[in-house]
C-alpha cells in the first residue's frame, strides 16, 4: 500500500505541477483516500493542509447530506411535495400550481424542471416573491437540468427541518457531529483563506443579456473570504443551499470517507443513479469512473469510489488570475479521478 500510494503520488504532483504551469490554477490541495485513511496529500502554490477555499457548488453535497439525515430521522420523506414543505415561501398561487408534483427528491436529483440559475440579488425582493418570478419567468426544463434554484429551495428547507439558522445547521447537524473541522459560512478572514476570485464578471454578462440592471458589483479586485457567487453573497449574506461554504480540503476528505464508510442505507443509496447520471445530490459520468462526486465553479471538485475504496478531493482557485478568461478544470479533475480509480491511461 505504502509503494502504491508512492506511486499515486508522484504521478498526481506531475498532473498537478504541470497544470499550474500551463495555468490552469495558482494554487490547489489534494488529498486522497480509502475509508480508513489519508493515502497521501500534497499543497502548491500559496495553499496549506490548513487553507479555507471558496468551494462553491461543494456546499450543495453539505446541503444534501444534511437532507438525507433529516430523511433518516423521519423529519420528512424523499417523495414530499417541496410546495407542501415551504408552503409560506411556495405559495403564490401561480407558483403553487407550476410546482405540483416536484418533491424532495427532484431538488436533490436536478430532475424538478426549475431554472438553472436566476439573479436573484437584481430582483431584490423577499423570498417568495422572489422566488416565484425566478421560477414562472422562464420555461419548465425537460429531464435533468442542473440548478441552483434547487438548492436554494433545499438550504430553506434545511432551516425549516431543524428549527436553525442554515449556518447553524450546518455546524451542529454536520460539522460537529462528524468531526469534520474546518468547514463554514462567512469565515473570519483573519483565517488563511485563498482568493477566489477577481469580482462577479461572468454574472454582469449574464445579467446584462437577461436585460437585468443591479447596480452594487463588487468591484474587480480579489475577493478574499467573501463567497465568490454572486447570489449567494448578494442576495443570501453569505449563507445558501447552493453555494457559500469555504472549508479545507480535510474537512471534504472526512466527509467523503463518512460517504465510503456509511452503513446508512440510505446514504449507500444515495450515490447510485435516481436520474441520469444523478445521484441524490452526487454527480456521475466519465468524470467520476466506477463512482460519483461533485464539482465548484471555482476549481473544487471530490471524487469517491465505494467500489474501489477509494476518494479524492480537489481544490484550486482557478478564478484567481486577473484580466484573462479562466480554464476549465475538468481535464485535470478527469486525469486525477482515473488516476486515483486506477485505470491507465
Amino acid at each position: 500500500m505504502v509503494d502504491k500510494a508512492s506511486s499515486l503520488a508522484e504521478q498526481a504532483i506531475r498532473i498537478l505541477e504541470n497544470a499550474r504551469e500551463a495555468g490552469y490554477f495558482p494554487s490547489a490541495s489534494l488529498r486522497v483516500f480509502d475509508r480508513e485513511s489519508p493515502l497521501f496529500h500534497y499543497e502548491m502554490g500559496d495553499a496549506r493542509a490548513d487553507t479555507l477555499f471558496d468551494v462553491a457548488s461543494l456546499t450543495k453535497i453539505a446541503t444534501s447530506t444534511m437532507v438525507l439525515m433529516a430523511v433518516e430521522r423521519g423529519l420528512l420523506a424523499l417523495n414530499q411535495q417541496i410546495v407542501a414543505l415551504l408552503p409560506d415561501l411556495l405559495g403564490d398561487n401561480a407558483l403553487w400550481q407550476h410546482m405540483q408534483g416536484i418533491t424532495v427528491e427532484h431538488l436533490l436529483t436536478h430532475s424538478s424542471t426549475l431554472p438553472a440559475w436566476y439573479p436573484t440579488y437584481a430582483d431584490g425582493r423577499d423570498f417568495p416573491l422572489m422566488i416565484s418570478t425566478a421560477i414562472l419567468s422562464q420555461p419548465p426544463a425537460e429531464g435533468v437540468l442542473y440548478s441552483d434554484i434547487n438548492y436554494m429551495l433545499l438550504g430553506k428547507l434545511v432551516e425549516r427541518l431543524y428549527h436553525l439558522p442554515l449556518h447553524q445547521c450546518l455546524q451542529q447537524v454536520l460539522v460537529e457531529p462528524l468531526g469534520l473541522g474546518q468547514m463554514r459560512y462567512c469565515p473570519d478572514e483573519k483565517l488563511d483563506i485563498l482568493p477566489s476570485g477577481y469580482g462577479n464578471p461572468s454574472e454582469e454578462q449574464m445579467c446584462a443579456q437577461m436585460g437585468l440592471h443591479f447596480d452594487r458589483w463588487r468591484p474587480h479586485t480579489l475577493l478574499r473570504g467573501q463567497v465568490h457567487d454572486g447570489n449567494a453573497w448578494y442576495y443570501f449574506g453569505g449563507v445558501a443551499g447552493h453555494a457559500g461554504i469555504f472549508a479545507t480540503a480535510i474537512a471534504y476528505e472526512k466527509l467523503m470517507q463518512h460517504y465510503l464508510n456509511t452503513r446508512s442505507p440510505l446514504l449507500v443509496d444515495s450515490m447510485r443513479e435516481w436520474a441520469p447520471l444523478r445521484g441524490l445530490g452526487w454527480q456521475m459520468g466519465d468524470l467520476y469512473p466506477h463512482g460519483c462526486g461533485h464539482t465548484g465553479f471555482t476549481g473544487t471538485s471530490v471524487y469517491l469510489s465505494r467500489e474501489r475504496n477509494i476518494g479524492c478531493v480537489l481544490m484550486t482557485n482557478r478564478l484567481s488570475y486577473k484580466g484573462r478568461e479562466p480554464m476549465l478544470t475538468n481535464p485535470i479533475r478527469r486525469a486525477i479521478h482515473r488516476l486515483v480509480a486506477g485505470i491507465e491511461g
